[in-house]
């Protein structure tokens, strides 16, 4: 090896190293300012909305997401995963805790600029189902009151384990029907209870010598006292007496009943009243047929004249009304059963028997703000919007009609939906995220990913609330404190919409 004749003196290499000093030190407070940047750039915004509980969004997201706040376990003050959340009387309530151990509830008020914790409660291993009813959640035998977390009542029954809203005949779980959400064994969220009464099932589990009844039902008030209860005898040609409610809205406290469950074309023979157990006996419907309205149920009905249809409407009780003959053959009394609809307070609205009439024979809407239907072609999903058809974005960029999932979620005045794309039988994404789609022309606006969540519950019309879609990958925790979100160790987030500039 040659060494130079003459060695730099470290006067001379001084200069040098200084001049490299600051250049690494340049490209460190560059890096640095970066990171600060991207993390201004993206930390939490706050919340600042009319916090309105709605069941539509507002149009304010067409300007795309952004992330009002981010909550883990520790600012909550609990261990354990997130298991489930649900919107309960305008608050927040969250389950915390492992399978098989002991669980946290959480209470939060969304309508600060950051959420505040109101009460934690302790219960024991959850089992059975978890209800929202009104302003409590039912919770391991317990109700519990959302405002303040205390225990307004204890069941000296709890609701059984294995309960489930799908009837199956001489099967041993409970028959149960909240009136809203479906309840199955191993279901770990709140079902949200509608009726005035939960009502349950119970098979026969003795000799019929001894049980001379196919299944017992009993109404369970909201504080765990029973209302009502009645022995059903299923059958397929008497339909006198009780039978098991059929699993549909609640008109004014009645719902029709069946004694033919193992029937597709099951028979309704009665109407329910929820609140005592009393059964009005009625002529003989087929449930399919039946239509809830506001003030009663609609069904259609035939003529002697195969193109003549009738219009026929009941009281809640089940008590024909009226009976008018429609003008267009083509028009069927299914179509008002296959919308849904709001309000322009973002409730879900339905028709009086009145307007129902009116909308069939003029194909106008005027008591509702925005409705999604099916065409009658599809039996899933919603592919029309106001009247007019939803479209979508195909593989090769062009537009056609759109189905979008029942779950989408649209804007109070119908200009936009937040929803998972329209049904693709090509597409390989089994489980796409929500979009923010315009309505109807269907092209995306926006994207829950590109705030690191991929589903996300409407809680206010102008805030959403999401379990992030993280990944526990090294790369991802880097992008997170690069300013991305979700950030570590997130459990929730608020979305709010983005805001200008």
């Amino acid at each position: 090896m040659n060494l130079p004749k003459k060695l730099t003196s470290w006067r001379e290499a001084l200069p040098i190293l200084l001049r490299c000093l600051a250049i690494a030190l340049a490209v460190a407070l560059v890096g640095a300012l970066g990171v600060g940047a991207s993390w201004h750039a993206h930390r939490p915004i706050g919340y600042s909305g009319s916090a309105r509980v709605s069941s539509t969004l507002s149009p304010d997201f067409a300007s795309g997401f952004d992330v009002a706040w981010e909550l883990t376990a520790a600012d909550l003050g609990v261990g354990g995963s997130l298991r489930e959340y649900q919107e309960v009387d305008g608050l927040l309530v969250a389950v915390f805790g492992e399978k098989g151990q002991p669980s946290t509830l959480v209470g939060l008020d969304l309508s600060g600029t950051q959420p505040s914790v109101l009460w934690r409660r302790e219960v024991p291993t959850l089992e059975g189902p978890m209800l929202a009813w009104e302003d409590s959640i039912v919770v391991a035998g317990q109700t519990i009151r959302v405002s303040d977390g205390e225990v307004t009542a204890t069941w000296d029954t709890p609701l059984p384990a294995d309960s489930t809203t799908r009837f199956v005949p001489q099967d041993t779980a409970a028959f149960i029907n909240v009136g809203g959400d479906p309840v199955d064994p191993g279901y770990t969220g709140f079902s949200r209870v509608t009726w005035p009464v939960v009502v349950v099932c119970y098979a026969r589990d003795m000799a019929r010598a001894v049980q001379n009844f196919d299944y017992l039902c009993l109404g369970w008030n909201k504080d765990g006292t029973e209302a009502w209860r009645y022995e059903v005898t299923l059958s397929s040609k008497d339909l006198q007496g009780p039978g098991i409610p059929l699993p549909v809205t609640a008109v004014d406290g009645y719902v029709p009943v069946s004694r033919n469950f193992e029937y597709e074309d099951r028979k309704v023979g009665g109407f329910l009243h929820l609140a005592d157990g009393v059964l009005v006996e009625s002529a003989t419907y087929y449930a399919d047929a039946l239509v809830p309205v506001a003030d009663g149920w609609l069904l259609e009905g035939g003529t002697n004249d195969p193109r003549q249809r009738l219009l026929v409407t009941l009281a809640p009780d089940g008590t024909e009304v009226s009976r008018t003959l429609l003008a267009d053959p083509l028009i069927h009394v299914s179509d008002v059963g296959s919308a849904t609809c709001w309000d322009e307070e973002g409730r879900v609205a339905r028709p009086t028997s009145e307007q129902a009439t009116s909308t069939l024979t003029s194909g106008e809407i005027p008591w509702a703000s925005v409705c999604v239907q099916r065409d009658q072609h599809s039996k899933e999903g919603f592919s029309l919007m106001n009247g007019r058809r939803l479209m979508a974005t195909n593989g090769a960029g062009g537009a056609e009609s759109g189905t979008y999932p029942e779950s989408l979620i649209p804007a109070t005045d119908g200009s936009l939906i937040l929803s998972q794309p329209s049904k693709d039988k090509d597409s390989t994404d089994k489980n796409p995220p929500m979009n923010l789609y315009t309505a109807p022309s269907g092209i995306q606006l926006a994207s829950l990913e590109d705030v690191g969540a991929h589903h996300a519950t409407l809680f206010y019309d102008d805030l959403l609330i999401a379990y992030p879609a993280r990944s526990d990958s090294w790369s991802a925790r880097l992008y997170s404190y690069l300013g991305t979100y979700p950030h570590p160790d997130t459990v929730l987030m608020g979305i709010t919409p983005k805001r200008a500039g």
